[in-house]
């Protein structure tokens, strides 16, 4: 499978994908946090705002098929702007939880983001119910499997010595990408990610057989990325 990418403001989607092309959106917008967020490998001043987000999905909303998906990753800040004034239908959400990162003192600690997932109707978007990841049972229950299906709470931190860990700040694990891909589209599909940053999308998709485009507007994001497509083509990741 093949991936593009290109430095590219979120809100003008290329010309090269037509309209109804692309069956999912997962992207991980800024969170409006105003401050630099650095890793080893980039950095990048997030100055989000629900604006910005809403208006790159309405920008994107032609380039979606009739049957397509958007899941947008949040903080607090703006998901609840975003999941008001989005006109797709919002069909869900599922809360991400991890261990990562210094809670904050001052108040009370966040520790998840929301993901939430859109589609044109109440009843369009593919769904593959055996993608959804498993969690094991709290108890045995005689006749049942040791694990089920998880709930929409998903528990799992990428640590530091993750083998995907690349230091691109911010970095999503894919491990939280791969069911979407796997429940909303078919092998061959096309997934665009607009706020690429450090591939994550990316890398998902083409693991999963599917085709990618990925856009971001930092040069540091671009070259991260296809530095780690690159990788992917030559066998690695």
């Amino acid at each position: 499978m093949t991936a593009e990418t290109e430095q590219r403001n979120a809100t003008t989607p290329p010309n090269t994908i037509g309209d109804g092309a692309a069956m999912l959106m997962w992207t991980d917008p800024p969170y409006g946090l105003n401050k630099v967020m650095a890793g080893t490998a980039a950095k990048y001043t997030d100055t989000g705002t629900a604006e910005l987000v809403l208006d790159t999905l309405n920008a994107w909303a032609p380039k979606m098929g009739d049957n397509a998906t958007i899941v947008v990753c949040l903080d607090y800040r703006l998901v609840h702007h975003v999941a008001a004034r989005f006109d797709w239908v919002l069909r869900g959400e599922i809360i991400w939880g991890f261990g990562l990162g210094a809670p904050r003192q001052s108040w009370w600690p966040v520790r998840h983001n929301t993901l939430l997932t859109f589609t044109r109707t109440e009843t369009s978007g593919m769904f593959d119910r055996a993608a959804q990841p498993r969690q094991t049972r709290l108890a045995p229950k005689k006749g049942y499997t040791d694990d089920k299906p998880a709930g929409s709470i998903w528990d799992f931190t990428m640590g530091n010595t993750h083998p995907d860990r690349r230091g691109y700040p911010n970095q999503k694990p894919v491990e939280i990408i791969t069911p979407f891909i796997n429940a909303h589209t078919a092998p061959g599909d096309l997934v665009v990610d607009p706020f690429m940053g450090g591939g994550s999308t990316g890398v998902a998709a083409l693991r999963c057989g599917r085709r990618f485009w990925g856009g971001d507007i930092s040069p540091d994001a671009v070259t991260n990325a296809n530095t780690v497509f690159a990788s992917m083509a030559g066998g690695g990741a």
